[in-house]
C-alpha cells in the first residue's frame, strides 16, 4: 500500500451518473468493474451534500492516472454534461468546505479538476472558475 507524505494537489471528478448515485454504486465500480482494492477518491460528495469517505489519507487514490502520488481525489456525484444531474447547491457548497480545509492543511495546494491532469472531460466544467471565479482561456 502506497501511502502519501505531501499533498500537492487536490483533483476534482464528477461520477458522469446520475445525482442518485451512492457511494457504494461507485465502490462497486472501482472494485468490481477495475479490480481495485478500493474505491479510487478520498471523498466523495453526494447529491445532498453529505461528505463521505472513500480511500483513507494518507493512502494513495487511484482516481487521476499519472496524478494520483500527491493529490487528494474528490468525487461529487452527479454529471455536470447532462442538465438533469449537474451538481446541486449542496454539493458545491461542501466542496468549497472541502477545498478550505485542504487549504488549511496543505499550505499551497492547487486544485485542479480531472481535466487538467488528463485527457477527459471530467468534471464537466472549470474546476478553478466555479470556486475562485477565475477566468481562463479554456474554460
Amino acid at each position: 500500500m502506497s501511502l502519501i507524505t505531501e499533498f500537492r494537489r487536490l483533483i476534482v471528478h464528477h461520477s458522469a451518473s446520475s445525482l442518485d448515485t451512492t457511494v457504494e454504486q461507485i465502490r462497486d465500480w472501482h472494485v468490481s468493474g477495475n479490480g481495485w482494492s478500493d474505491i479510487g477518491y478520498h471523498f466523495i460528495v453526494t447529491a445532498d451534500g453529505a461528505v463521505h469517505q472513500g480511500r483513507p489519507i494518507p493512502r494513495m487514490g487511484a482516481h487521476a492516472r499519472g496524478s494520483n502520488r500527491d493529490s487528494i481525489g474528490v468525487c461529487l456525484v452527479g454529471d455536470n454534461l447532462d442538465p438533469e444531474n449537474r451538481w446541486t447547491p449542496e454539493q458545491i457548497d461542501s466542496l468549497h468546505r472541502i477545498i478550505g480545509a485542504a487549504e488549511i492543511l496543505f499550505p499551497g495546494i492547487e486544485i485542479l479538476g480531472h481535466r487538467d491532469v488528463g485527457a477527459t472531460e471530467c468534471p464537466g466544467l472549470d474546476v478553478r472558475r466555479l470556486i475562485y471565479g477565475e477566468e481562463r482561456a479554456d474554460g
